[in-house]
């Protein structure tokens, strides 16, 4: 697919080394920064469980993860976690908190107040992360429901008005049942059947015609829409659950979508497509152009000199989960890193083009 391509090969082929290369400047013993020096807080104060996640999905898609380095970050991240299983990081819980409670009387959603929703969602990142470094946490984390009354109690809770963070808390449900029952055998008569509600109660009541899942009263961009999607496609891959349905739908609605703005968004598009092109051949030439246009445009976020890529173009990320962590300095971020070498990993999956890139898609 990249015969015509010269300069992304070269780029694609040097990927791997020069993303080793940042890991290592941005590694101090133990802990890893958030950008390459525009970090506002030390490594002597306990933060930085994203970072370490980060880096671990990095490794694991580099295929560079040696058992003493597997070892480390994984000790590292389980240092974060509480006696009710949680894995989160105290810091980012303590600068978020202004925006939290502002965020909540503004939309009169209050699921976030005292931050359960952002501790859930580190800690199933977490979780991800030590299963890529071939671990496990000390505790399984059983704060979800696990009767068909509470799930459907907790699907309603969501703001699907704002079904990015709605079908993110679906996409933790669905890991959340299936690790729980792998790594501590928990349920195992039931998670099925569990899991199996949880997917059929939001395609009921929240999918809709163009295939992503959201309020019908909901009016939104499309890239809202892919964005929501790409969470769901998360929680199918998280438990296997491949014949989702609607495919060529949210083809055509990813290829709509307008493809601006930081990495997520770049990420996302590429994410349904990959999950929809595995089931339908449908409008493949599309999307074969289109990601290697994103290729292109993925070099934009690119750091020739140190390495790493940008959450946002020409200068690192300032905001995680709500708390200001970086000045948002011209220099990479690691979590602009993990997001665009994920997007190159799906691309590479789409494209066949393992002869220039052979990375491996990460757990999530």
């Amino acid at each position: 697919m990249l015969t015509n391509y010269k300069h992304l090969k070269e780029w694609l082929s040097d990927l791997k080394e020069s993303t080793l290369a940042f890991l290592y400047k941005i590694q101090d013993q133990d802990f890893y920064h958030y950008s390459l020096t525009g970090d506002l807080f030390s490594s002597s104060i306990k933060w930085g469980l994203g970072n370490a996640v980060f880096a671990a999905k990095i490794y694991y898609m580099l295929g560079d993860i040696d058992t003493d380095r597997s070892n480390k970050i994984a000790r590292f991240i389980k240092s974060f976690q509480n006696e009710q299983g949680y894995i989160h990081d105290p810091l980012v819980e303590q600068k978020s908190k202004l925006r939290r409670y502002v965020n909540a009387f503004r939309s009169k959603h209050f699921a976030n107040f005292f931050n359960e929703q952002t501790r859930r969602a580190e800690t199933r990142q977490a979780y991800a992360a030590l299963i890529c470094l071939n671990h496990k946490p000390d505790i399984p984390f059983l704060r979800i429901p696990y009767k068909k009354n509470h799930i459907t109690r907790y699907i309603k809770k969501l703001n699907w008005n704002q079904p990015w963070g709605a079908c993110s808390h679906i996409s933790h449900l669905l890991f959340f049942l299936k690790q729980n029952n792998v790594l501590f055998n928990i349920h195992q008569d039931s998670t099925d059947n569990l899991i199996t509600y949880v997917i059929d109660s939001v395609n009921n009541k929240f999918r809709q015609s163009d295939g992503s899942w959201y309020s019908s009263s909901s009016n939104m961009p499309h890239y809202e829409k892919v964005n929501a999607a790409m969470k769901m496609m998360t929680g199918f891959d998280a438990v296997n659950w491949y014949e989702f349905g609607k495919e060529k739908e949210l083809i055509d609605l990813c290829l709509m979508a307008i493809n601006e703005g930081h990495a997520c968004n770049h990420f996302n598009v590429i994410c349904v497509l990959y999950h929809c092109s595995k089931n339908t051949n449908y409008r493949k030439n599309d999307i074969h152009n289109y990601c290697i246009r994103q290729l292109e445009y993925f070099k934009e976020y690119y750091w020739t000199e140190t390495g790493g890529f940008s959450f946002l173009k020409g200068h690192a990320n300032r905001n995680y989960y709500g708390a200001i962590l970086t000045k948002g300095l011209e220099e990479p971020d690691i979590h602009g890193t993990v997001l665009f070498l994920w997007g190159i990993t799906l691309i590479s999956k789409i494209l066949k083009m393992n002869e220039y890139v052979n990375l491996t898609k990460p757990v999530t």
